[in-house]
């Protein structure tokens, strides 16, 4: 009777958080990252408090707000974070089998596994979530897992992989997949372009550089036919951030600074910070490339602005070099070194939030370790079943292996 009463109480509580995690979807979509984890902290609470954690519809439910969670931890490099809720989210899913949670979960994991310098870990992760969404024939969970590993081949400093990942995350894309996500899939190229065409030159291979520009030639106008579709969205106009950036590169300044100050009018009345910082970043590079040092430094100043929001290391660390680098132009050389000390500080906490992955979650490494290798046990199962029926066909049937125990 107790157990009725619970399922009945949730199959009643269900619907309202349901309409709660939409919600917060669109909180956090809409770059509203404040209010949509506070959104997503009540949201837990509500499906702790149903204390039913083998109810399908609620485990799935649980699932998808953790999924919400580590969306907006990425945006605030908040990687470890990352990390516990991909350990909560262990509990939800089943390890054993190709499944679109376990593709998505193993997404993540590859995703802040190489933001910690284990690619490894991130490329075995990758992995699974690749061959899971394949056997599933999800075009767009293929999508995401390819772009997680072409991102793990770039931080490693493998161009040519990240190059193919990349472009191989676009193939799979096709016309019914969610407009957003399509967006996103060619957003995120360009901006990984534009970060391959900066490797590239900063390593001297300045044809690699121009070469990686003009690829993305072959996708930028489909993406730009998808912008009325999604007008005023946050998506867009990080889109329109990426193109300009790209637009820099190719040598169109006019045409990148026009497309830079209204992606920076939209996001300053918005509070999207996570399209206004890097833009931010971005004039002020232009400034200094034109000799404009005092706009180059006021622009500089602004992208740490307003002060009680962080900003992301991918933003942060540039910023400061750039900062280091005119403040020394200027002769400030006492700016210059808070500059330098600024940038010292990001890289000394990212390398202790990297060692306390390591060192200080011992029981989460040990089991995504397992969890990596239960899928990849499952897989090497499932090619041996299909081996071996691939021999039974080709025998008539009689096959000498069949006796095998797996």
């Amino acid at each position: 009777m107790g157990a009725l009463s619970a399922n009945a109480k949730v199959a009643a509580a269900l619907p309202g958080l349901e309409s709660q995690w939409l919600a917060a979807q669109e909180l956090i979509q809409a770059g509203s990252l404040e209010a949509g984890f506070e959104a997503i902290q009540r949201l837990l609470a509500a499906i702790e408090g149903l204390e039913l954690p083998n109810d399908s519809g609620l485990r799935d439910l649980e699932f998808r707000v953790r999924l919400l969670s580590i969306s907006g931890l990425i945006q605030w490099d908040r990687f470890d974070g990352v990390l516990r809720e991909c350990a909560k989210m262990l509990d939800l899913v089943s390890l054993d089998q190709p499944s679109s949670q376990r593709a998505l979960l193993m997404s993540q994991l590859a995703f802040a596994h190489t933001q910690f310098g284990m690619p490894e870990q991130a490329l075995r992760a990758a992995q699974v979530a690749i061959q899971d969404s394949l056997f599933l024939k999800d075009r767009l969970l293929a999508s995401q897992a390819l772009e997680r590993a072409a991102t793990t081949y770039f931080f490693m400093g493998d161009g040519a992989s990240a190059e193919r990942f990349m472009f191989e995350a676009l193939g799979y894309m096709d016309q019914h997949s969610p407009v957003h996500e399509r967006l996103r899939r060619f957003s995120n190229a360009v901006h990984l372009s534009c970060s391959l065409h900066d490797m590239y030159q900063e390593a001297g291979q300045a044809p690699m550089a121009l070469a990686i520009l003009h690829k993305v030639d072959s996708f930028a106008d489909e993406a730009d036919s998808l912008v009325p579709a999604l007008a005023g969205e946050y998506i867009t106009y990080m889109w329109r951030a990426n193109l300009a950036r790209w637009h820099r590169r190719c040598g169109r300044l006019q045409l990148a600074r026009g497309a830079f100050l209204a992606a920076l009018s939209k996001a300053e009345s918005a509070g999207w910070h996570a399209v206004r910082r890097p833009v931010l970043l971005e004039l002020a590079l232009m400034a200094e490339a034109q000799g404009d040092t005092p706009a180059a430094l006021d622009l500089l100043v602004r992208v740490f602005e307003p002060g009680d929001i962080r900003v992301r290391d991918v933003v942060a660390m540039p910023t400061y070099q750039a900062l280091e680098r005119l403040y020394k132009a200027s002769s400030q050389e006492d700016l210059a070194k808070m500059a330098a000390q600024g940038m010292a500080a990001r890289q000394t906490r990212r390398d202790h939030a990297a060692q306390a992955v390591q060192a200080d979650l011992p029981q989460l490494s040990a089991r995504i370790v397992a969890a990596l290798a239960e899928a990849d046990r499952a897989r090497l199962d499932e090619v041996i079943r299909s081996l071996r029926e691939q021999r039974r066909q080709s025998r008539g049937g009689n096959s000498a292996d069949s006796g095998w125990a797996l």
